[in-house]
């Protein structure tokens, strides 16, 4: 009898999803509960498993195609059970396929060992990994493996070309879609302005320092990143409206009663936004420890939709490139976004005297039509403030 899988509803609103990769063939035999495919929505890859036992008969979509919920994905004959066994006492029973054809006989291919960052670069060169032989500890594929394969690839053809010469058409498609269509969607929406200050980090710096050790000692990475999250949960609270959304529909302002912060994390296929939940209830170590963890999981694409989900004020950090002002788009819903910029040592005038501080550059975009001008500015004064002076977050606790 012939099963049909169709794409599932992955929950949280999903509508469609992407075909990354499939982990079986046609005329494969695959188990109840196998791996079947991988596809990629909201920006999370995610596996799904076959719901039936049987030999795939048909895979109706190809890799990189946009499915929509409810599609057809794949046919299963579970009558191919049957078919895929040996006929016993048949003249070559002793032979490895039975009394199978040598055209119904199948290889299952092996698995391919690769790090995400070399899956990422093969997939920016369009270079097929499973054929590629690895040349890494346990056959594991190299960087230097893909850059030798697409050294010996034929060179194509350019797939156009216009009045001043050739073009190259790449498909827009996983995570840069996603990234495409959010950032289309904010920029129709919100009527945004941005605001820059600076905050002398330089008595936060110390205490960086001085706790460096400590959190070490416990396996955690302590950067500023955990700080900027206090300090903006202290602004939050004393101006609630940047913790809001704002409903199109009904014409309201849906302030949030608990605070989820975004962060804004750099992975080899795009940018990518994880939401610690609940960070007014954690300490500093917490949320450092947190942070780490769930931007691993970015790099690795391992995370859950949940977790990509619910944020309700976003944090992006691009002073890490080297960057010291922006204008960085707003997380639509949300109504905020505060950039951090490249922190560096400059002179100012403190106490009429010229000295070398350590500054912070911040950047503090915001939906106008939810916020005015003058609470943006109180909201980033509230930020800089705690900051600057770190022993207010000792006052405030979680």
């Amino acid at each position: 009898m012939i099963k049909e899988f169709h794409l599932p509803d992955v929950g949280e609103g999903i509508s469609e999803a992407e075909i990354v990769k499939w982990l079986v063939a046609e005329g494969a035999w695959v188990k109840e509960d196998q791996d079947l495919v991988e596809i990629e929505t909201a920006k999370a890859i995610v596996t799904l498993h076959s719901p039936h036992t049987g030999k795939v008969t048909k895979l109706h979509c190809g890799e990189g195609e946009i499915v929509k919920v409810g599609e057809l994905l794949v046919s299963v004959d579970e009558d191919g059970e049957s078919q895929l066994s040996p006929s016993p006492q048949t003249a070559d029973s002793g032979t490895v396929v039975g009394s199978l054809s040598d055209e119904e006989a199948v290889e299952i291919p092996a698995p391919v060992k690769a790090t995400p960052a070399v899956r990422a670069l093969a997939k920016k060169l369009n270079v097929d990994l499973a054929i590629i032989r690895g040349t890494g500890p346990e056959g594991r594929i190299t960087r230097e493996d893909v850059e030798q394969a697409v050294a010996k690839k034929p060179t194509e053809e350019p797939t156009g070309t216009d009045s001043y010469g050739a073009l190259e058409r790449i498909p827009l498609r996983g995570l840069r879609r996603t990234i495409a269509k959010r950032m289309q969607e904010a920029r129709q929406r919100v009527p945004d302005v941005t605001i820059w200050e600076d905050a002398d980090i330089s008595d936060l710096e110390t205490v960086r320092i001085k706790e460096k050790q400590v959190a070490a000692e416990k396996g955690i990475r302590l950067t500023y990143l955990p700080f900027v999250i206090k300090a903006a949960l202290s602004a939050l609270k004393v101006h609630p409206y940047l913790n809001a959304t704002l409903d199109d529909e009904k014409q309201q302002i849906v302030v949030k009663k608990y605070y989820n912060i975004g962060i804004a994390v750099d992975t080899p296929d795009g940018l990518m936004v994880f939401a610690i939940k609940h960070a007014d209830q954690k300490n500093i170590l917490d949320l450092a420890k947190e942070i780490s963890a769930l931007a691993e999981k970015a790099r690795h694409r391992t995370l859950d939709l949940a977790e990509l989900r619910g944020s309700t004020f976003t944090i992006t950090n691009y002073g890490v490139i080297g960057a010291t002002y922006g204008t960085p788009i707003i997380n639509y819903p949300e109504v905020g976004i505060l950039g951090i910029g490249k922190i560096q040592d400059r002179p100012v005038v403190k106490d009429g005297q010229v000295m070398v501080r350590r500054i912070m550059p911040l950047s503090l975009a915001f939906d106008h039509r939810v916020v005015d001008g003058v609470e943006a500015a109180r909201f980033l004064n509230v930020v800089i403030r705690h900051l600057e002076d770190p022993n207010l977050m000792l006052i405030e606790g979680k």
